[in-house]
C-alpha cells in the first residue's frame, strides 16, 4: 500500500516502509546493490551489523565506494553522528535511515527496559528529528546543479508495532517529521518507486 507517488519531476522523494518484522533487509540489500550498481551513492543508517560483503561480487572499487554503511553505537550517540554525516559523507542518492532496528535494540536493552516509556519514547523523538535535520540540511547545502542533476531519495524504515509509543504518539511522530512521506508497506512496490525515481534498468 502507498499513497500518492510524487511526480516524475520531483527531486526529493521522501518515503516510509512499515514492516512488522526485521525479514526486510534481504530486499533492502538488493534495493542498495541495484543502486551501486548504477554507479549511485547509497546512505546506508542502521543498527544492524550488514556490510558490503553483501554485495554480489561488485564490479569495480568504484562500486565499492559507493557504498557507505554507517552502524550507530546506540540510539542516544546516533543524532549526533546524523549532524556529522553532513561536512563528512558524500552526497547520496538513496538514504535509508533504520530506525526499525535502533527501536529493536532500545527495548531489547536491560537497561533501558527499566526506564519508562516516556524515556523512551523521548529518545525515539530525539534520533527521528535528527534526521529530519539532516535531512533538510543536506538539501540546503545542495548547489543548484546539484540539485536540478542529482535525485535523492530516503527511505525510513519503521516498525509497524507502535511499541513503545502508544498508536497516538505513533501518529505524532510521523505527522511532526515525516509529514508529507509516502508510506509503503509492501517493498516492492517502494523498490520500483525508487528504480523508477533514479532512472535504474
Amino acid at each position: 500500500m502507498h499513497n500518492n507517488i510524487p511526480k516524475d519531476d520531483d527531486l526529493s522523494r521522501n518515503h516510509i516502509f512499515l514492516t512488522p518484522n526485521g525479514d526486510y533487509s534481504r530486499h533492502l540489500i538488493r534495493l542498495c546493490e541495484r543502486c551501486v550498481q548504477h554507479e549511485k551513492k547509497v546512505l546506508l543508517l542502521t543498527q544492524r551489523k550488514m556490510s558490503s560483503i553483501f554485495l554480489e561480487k561488485p564490479r569495480s572499487l568504484q562500486q565499492l565506494q559507493h557504498w557507505l554503511h554507517i552502524t550507530f553505537k546506540d540510539i542516544e550517540s546516533a543524532p549526533r553522528r546524523l549532524i556529522e554525516l553532513v561536512d563528512c559523507a558524500p552526497r547520496p542518492h538513496l538514504i535509508v535511515f533504520d530506525m526499525h532496528s535502533i527501536i529493536a535494540e532500545l527495548i531489547c536493552r536491560p537497561v533501558l527496559q527499566q526506564c519508562s516509556r516516556e524515556t523512551l519514547v523521548r529518545l525515539i523523538a530525539k534520533c527521528a528529528a535528527a534526521f529530519c535535520n539532516y535531512r533538510e540540511m543536506l538539501r540546503m547545502s545542495a548547489k543548484p546543479e546539484q540539485q536540478e542533476q542529482h535525485r535523492l531519495d530516503t527511505i525510513v524504515i519503521m516498525p509497524s508495532e507502535t511499541y513503545p509509543l502508544s498508536a497516538a504518539q505513533f501518529k505524532l511522530l510521523i505527522g511532526l517529521y515525516f509529514y508529507g512521506n509516502k508510506l509503503f508497506t509492501n517493498f516492492t512496490e517502494l523498490a520500483e518507486r525508487i528504480r523508477v525515481s533514479q532512472g535504474l534498468r
